[in-house]
């Protein structure tokens, strides 16, 4: 809602030019990648029921935080599977398992180490022609995008309450689209259901 208030005030006061609608048409197609970063209980939901309809790879916080090889084994994985429909790659733990990660490395140790590996991962899947990326999590979507360098985005369709589909604007890779959210948003189908509003 603040997104879209603070849009037309900007365009109503001349201070930027309404994007023309015709460039919401173009269709992006290719390898659609998932990565989840959130612990909330919504999106442990909304991967579970995921598992019915991708492949998904779960990665080990623990690992993660001590700088062994998932990002390169979500890689390798994601290779062999890309090209045969959407993957899911997921750090997300449980609340209790998030609890005792945090005890041994501290809170903000284990979040970072948790978001920059989601970041690398998906710089990794962009170098591999994915131009259309779902990513679950607030901090694992901010570090996505500070990684990839993605400058603004074209507001698109809604998948769910407050998640719209997003077509990357003046990005040096070309034509993406991407789905950013919170933990907490969106119903079990979330995935599914951002997948197929892509273009």
């Amino acid at each position: 809602g603040m997104g879209l208030a603070l849009a037309r005030g900007l365009v109503a006061s001349g201070r930027v030019r309404a994007a023309s609608a015709s460039a919401d048409q173009k269709a992006i197609g290719g390898p659609v990648a998932c990565l989840a970063g959130s612990c909330s209980q919504a999106t442990l939901a909304q991967i579970a029921h995921a598992e019915k309809s991708m492949p998904v790879l779960r990665l080990d916080p623990e690992k993660i935080v001590a700088g062994s090889s998932e990002v390169q084994r979500a890689l390798d994985w994601s290779r062999e599977h890309i090209g045969k429909g959407p993957v899911l790659i997921a750090s997300s733990s449980t609340p209790d398992q998030v609890s005792a990660l945090q005890a041994r490395h501290g809170r903000a140790a284990a979040g970072h180490a948790i978001e920059q590996a989601m970041a690398a991962i998906s710089e990794g899947l962009v170098a591999a022609g994915v131009r259309r990326l779902v990513i679950a999590g607030g901090e694992t979507s901010g570090a996505v995008v500070d990684r990839l360098g993605i400058p603004a985005f074209l507001v698109g369709p809604e998948i769910a309450a407050g998640v719209p589909v997003l077509r990357c604007v003046g990005w040096s890779k070309g034509d993406a689209v991407a789905a950013l959210k919170s933990g907490n948003f969106g119903g079990p189908d979330f995935f599914s259901d951002a997948i197929r509003l892509m273009p």
